[in-house]
C-alpha cells in the first residue's frame, strides 16, 4: 500500500480493524522499551549574549532512544542554534514520554508558560497517530499550546515539528503503517491550517528518517545520530527560508 493525501484514516482503520488491533498488539510487544534519558534536561553552549532555549514535548524532547540527554534533541538543537547565531544558548527540556498533545497541554503546559524564552521548539503528534485521536482535538490541543507559548514568550520564535513518515517505520509493517502514515498525514495538514495563524511559528520538516543510523534500537525513536540529524535540518531549514 502507498499512503496518498487526503486519506479518511479514521474509515480505513475501522475496516481494518481485524487486522490492526492483533497486529499492533504484536508489533509493540516485540519493540524494545526504552527509558527516558538520564542526565540533566537542562544545560548551557557557551557564547556571548546567551539566547534562551525551551524544546517542549513527548518523548523525542525526553530523550528516549539515547543514553544521556546530552545527545538529545534539546542539546542538539542548542548546538545547532548556537552555531547559526554566534551566541551561547541557555536550553530546557520539559517533556514525558508517551504524551499526546492533550495531555502535553494539560499537565506540562503550565511549567513551560512559567519562563520566558527566545527559542521554542515543539515535536508532538506521534502519541496522537497512535491513540487516533481526531484531527480536530489535536489541533484544537495544538491551537492553545501555541497561544499560551505565545503569550508567555511574545517575541519567541517558534519552531513546530513535523509529525513523521509513520508508514516509512520499518517498525511498523503494513497495513498499520499505512494507516498511521495516513493519520500523520491528516495531522501534519492541520497543524499547518492551524500555523496560519501564527506568523512566528515555523512548520519544520519531519525526522529525516533517510539518515544512515537514524533510528535507536527499537527502531522507532531517534538514535543519537537521528536527533543530530534532526536538529540539524530543522535549523537548516529554517535558516535558509
Amino acid at each position: 500500500m502507498t499512503v496518498s493525501t487526503g486519506y479518511g484514516s479514521r474509515l480505513l482503520a475501522f475496516v481494518l480493524s481485524p487486522l490492526l488491533f492483533p497486529q499492533s498488539r504484536v508489533v509493540l510487544s516485540h519493540l524494545p522499551t526504552l527509558e527516558e534519558a538520564s542526565g540533566r534536561w537542562k544545560g548551557s553552549v557557551a557564547g556571548p549574549d546567551p539566547l534562551r532555549l525551551l524544546v517542549f514535548g513527548d518523548s523525542t524532547v525526553a530523550g528516549v532512544g539515547v543514553d544521556d540527554q546530552s545527545h538529545g534533541l534539546a542539546a542538539g538543537l542548542a548546538h545547532r542554534f548556537a552555531e547559526h547565531y554566534g551566541r551561547g544558548i541557555e536550553w530546557k527540556a520539559i517533556a514525558r514520554s508517551g504524551v499526546d498533545s492533550g495531555e502535553l497541554r494539560s499537565y506540562f503546559l503550565p511549567r513551560a508558560e512559567r519562563g520566558s524564552y527566545n527559542l521554542v521548539f515543539i515535536s508532538i503528534g506521534v502519541n496522537d497517530v497512535l491513540h487516533l485521536r481526531r484531527r480536530r482535538q489535536f489541533t484544537r490541543d495544538l491551537s492553545t499550546i501555541l497561544e499560551r507559548l505565545t503569550m508567555a514568550s511574545p517575541t519567541a520564535t517558534v519552531f513546530l515539528s513535523g509529525i513523521p513518515r509513520m508508514e516509512r517505520f520499518d517498525s511498523l509493517p503494513d497495513p498499520l503503517g499505512t494507516v498511521l502514515g495516513a493519520r500523520a498525514h491528516r495531522l501534519n495538514a492541520g497543524a499547518h491550517e492551524v500555523l496560519s495563524g501564527y506568523p512566528r511559528v515555523i512548520h519544520t520538516p519531519p525526522w529525516p528518517i533517510d539518515t544512515p543510523g537514524f533510528f535507536a534500537i527499537d527502531r522507532f525513536h531517534p538514535s543519537a545520530i537521528g536527533y543530530a540529524a534532526w536538529a540539524r535540518s530543522a535549523v537548516e531549514y529554517w535558516a535558509s527560508r
